[in-house]
């Protein structure tokens, strides 16, 4: 009997692991599509809440130690984050957010296997864009 609730436990203990990882895999996949979506739309405020958002649930994630669970989110997400990294960091950098900044957060996110090198030279060529309009336009 004790063998039978001993293996009962550690199925529902890896039913639930199961469940939770299947869950963060989930919510990346969702949250990638969202931010697809807002950048299309051009939402910069929505757009800069969500990025807000994922950054606080990888954070969170890595303060949990849960290595599983991290490393989906992370994939679910890379490659909309990557795609959209242009336009997020250009409205950060209209948010007032200097553009060094910016690109320092954004080479962290490589380094922690959140994003591409690409995305990173992605945004520093939308920057200098941002610079050449703002430029053109006084």
């Amino acid at each position: 009997m004790k063998k039978i609730l001993l293996m009962v436990a550690a199925i529902v203990a890896l039913t639930m692991v199961s469940c939770q990882q299947t869950d963060y895999k989930q919510k990346g996949e969702e949250m990638a599509k969202q931010l697809d979506e807002l950048c299309q739309q051009q939402n910069a405020e929505a757009v800069l809440a969500l990025d807000d958002n994922i950054q606080a649930i990888q954070k969170e994630l890595v303060a949990a130690g849960d290595t599983a669970g991290i490393e989906l989110f992370r994939d679910a997400m890379k490659e909309s984050r990557d795609r959209n990294a242009p336009y997020v960091a250009v409205q950060r950098v209209k948010q007032g957010v200097p553009a060094d900044t910016v690109v320092n957060q954004l080479q962290r996110e490589v380094l922690d296997g959140n994003m591409t090198i690409d995305a990173v030279t992605a945004v520093i060529d939308a920057m200098l864009q941002l610079s050449q309009e703002e430029k053109k336009s006084k």
